[in-house]
């Protein structure tokens, strides 16, 4: 992963950041203290905007009609991918990379007018250069400026709560249409194989709006 960039000409840095731009570490310890769903609505872990090398996103995928789908591509891809597709990741640790956690893509490449195709894969971020394992898929993320946000709560709040903060800075935007991530750093299955999250990250690919300032 490349080094945090430092943002240009803000009056208010820190609400562009977290005081520490070591985003991950933050998640980590909060994940040590997380007990139950906070109450009062979500907390703020925090979010960075960081310039990442190419990423290789390995695991398992489907494609189904956008808008019909997301409940139906959790449940048919999660049971497999806690038994067998993760665990199969892991091995491949000499490409692991800083992004360890566990995530669902959200691709567009297969898109069209007519079949309206989403592409949803759950997996890990690799390296780019990562052997895909047999009976795997994989999308090819190309480097360039990735905004990263964690909310203890909701998928909903960390999504919402990461494209605020991007919009109210006015330095950079979202690069639409490519793809995007809902990241699981505290991963976890009860016996009856309902699957829960309390810590919850997005991922969205972003640009300078004013690149003459980079």
């Amino acid at each position: 992963m490349g080094e945090p960039i430092k943002l240009p000409n803000v009056t208010t840095p820190e609400s562009h950041c977290p005081t520490s731009l070591k985003l991950l570490d933050m998640v980590k310890e909060a994940r040590g203290k997380v007990t139950e769903q906070p109450e009062g609505g979500s907390k703020v872990i925090g979010w960075e905007v960081t310039k990442c090398e190419p990423y290789r996103f390995i695991g398992k995928s489907m494609y189904v009609r956008a808008g019909k789908s997301d409940e139906f591509c959790e449940f048919a891809l999660w049971n497999p991918g806690t038994e067998w597709v993760l665990p199969k990741i892991d091995d491949l640790q000499e490409y692991a990379t800083d992004d360890i956690h566990a995530a669902a893509l959200i691709h567009w490449e297969k898109y069209d007018d007519k079949t309206k195709l989403m592409g949803y894969t759950i997996g890990r971020f690799m390296k780019a250069d990562t052997p895909v394992p047999k009976n795997m898929d994989y999308i090819d993320i190309p480097g360039g400026y990735i905004a990263k946000g964690f909310v203890h709560g909701d998928i909903d709040s960390a999504i919402n709560m990461l494209r605020d903060e991007i919009d109210k800075q006015g330095v950079y935007k979202e690069t639409k249409g490519i793809w995007s991530a809902e990241v699981f750093p505290n991963l976890i299955a009860d016996k009856d194989k309902k699957f829960y999250e309390r810590i919850h990250g997005f991922y969205v690919p972003c640009e300078l709006i004013n690149p003459s300032q980079n």
